[in-house]
């Protein structure tokens, strides 16, 4: 233990000596402050707070086959108030109307070729283009509107009926979730889980596979036990990598909360930051287990490479396996369908629980028992990535020329038992 701890130390200080290490983090943390305080700034130094020059307003013609236009367009352009749209009259034909478009001298037109039909005539579409769905609604209003008024409904009881809203209140029992809510904050997190641990466990490569390549493990192996050196460096890897997280996410929430007023209204930030403690304790979770599993595997096949140039190749299948897993998860919360049979199957698969899972606890609904049945294969996983890889780490400390082969490794594990 004593030889763990002094190797844990030396790892540990060494990253948070290491002037690459603080000058990431405190580049990290100096963003996440100033974006968090952005809004402040702004308010003190009256940015964005001048006149702004309206946008010009988009002139769509009207032409219509079951009306007067200019009624019909003055009766749109006073319903679109505030969105920015110029209904103009005209007496057009449909090809005339594609024409004038087409010439640019409109942004778009729509001609009424009935009372709940049209034709819209544009150059082409945004991606959030909304205008179909809101005119179609307002003509829809229109035409039980004037429904009624032939029946003899009074004008009032007409615009009461019309502007009546429904009112629902949703709740969620069990361990259901609301994915549109967490989606957001969950995206974040996988990222961040994605990329501490796929960094922190090539960090750990490499600072072995440097170590081999120089020779410096020979030395190193004479004074302290191969599973004192591997252990002790993945600790202090994890425990920096930890801290380091700690140190961002600690920064974003205590700028938050002293800049909160200048987020009541976005939804976005508002979804962010209002993550659960129970999510939290997840997020470390997650990170702890899956950081060491891959660490330690990363670290046992380091040290069978002789030069940095061979590391890539040996550590390659794990890495893309963790890739694999991160496009499954992001295919799947885009979707919507985050409990589909590729992620239960990854949910309990340790090298990709950690985010397979994670992401089923934040969007889908998981048993209690089915989440403590994917940590506990993911730890004693981690345990057996431990063990299996001192033993390789052991027997790769001395190995130089081309790396093993798999069956190679296993006949020499056999060998040394």
């Amino acid at each position: 233990m004593r030889q763990l701890g002094i190797v844990f130390r030396f790892e540990l200080l060494g990253y948070l000596k290491r002037k690459s290490f603080i000058i990431l983090t405190l580049a990290l943390v100096l963003i996440v402050a100033v974006v968090l305080t952005w809004p402040r700034i702004s308010a003190m130094l009256g940015i964005g707070q001048g006149a702004e020059t309206p946008d010009e307003p988009e002139r769509i013609a009207l032409s219509s086959k079951v009306g007067d236009a200019r009624q019909a367009a003055d009766l749109f352009t006073q319903a679109f108030e505030g969105q920015n749209y110029l209904f103009e009259p005209l007496e057009a034909t449909l090809p005339e109307l594609e024409g004038l478009v087409e010439n640019e001298e409109y942004d778009s037109a729509v001609q009424l070729t009935g009372p709940l039909s049209y034709t819209r005539v544009v150059r082409s579409i945004g991606m959030y283009d909304s205008f179909d769905e809101a005119f179609s609604e307002m003509l829809l209003s229109q035409f039980q509107a004037a429904t009624m008024a032939e029946y003899g409904v009074p004008a009032e009881e007409i615009e009461q009926t019309l502007a009546a809203q429904t009112e629902v209140e949703t709740v969620t029992v069990g361990s259901g979730k609301d994915q549109f809510r967490n989606f957001i904050y969950t995206y974040i997190l996988v990222f961040l889980l994605y990329f501490a641990i796929l960094m922190y466990g090539q960090f750990v490569a490499s600072s072995v596979a440097t170590e081999k390549s120089t020779r410096a493990m020979e030395l190193l192996i004479t004074s302290a036990r191969p599973n004192s050196l591997m252990f002790g460096k993945v600790l202090g890897a994890g425990c920096a990598g930890l801290l380091q997280l700690v140190l961002i996410l600690g920064t974003a929430f205590l700028f938050y909360n002293l800049n909160h007023t200048y987020y009541q209204d976005n939804y976005i930030v508002q979804s962010i930051f209002g993550i659960p403690a129970e999510m939290l304790l997840y997020t470390f979770l997650f990170f702890i287990l899956g950081f060491f599993i891959y660490a330690f595997l990363y670290a046992g096949l380091a040290s069978l490479v002789s030069r940095m140039e061979d590391l890539s190749t040996a550590i390659m299948p794990i890495t893309y396996l963790f890739i694999i897993a991160f496009i499954v998860v992001m295919f799947s919360m885009g979707s919507g369908n985050v409990d589909n049979l590729a992620m239960v199957i990854c949910s309990y698969v340790p090298l990709t629980s950690p985010m397979a899972m994670f992401t089923r606890i934040a969007m889908g609904d998981v048993a209690g028992w089915k989440i403590a049945l994917s940590v506990v294969i993911l730890l004693l996983s981690t345990i057996g990535a431990g063990v299996l890889s001192a033993n390789i780490y052991r027997l790769g400390v001395l190995l130089y020329g081309n790396p093993p082969k798999p069956k190679e490794i296993l006949r020499l594990l056999k060998s040394n038992k």
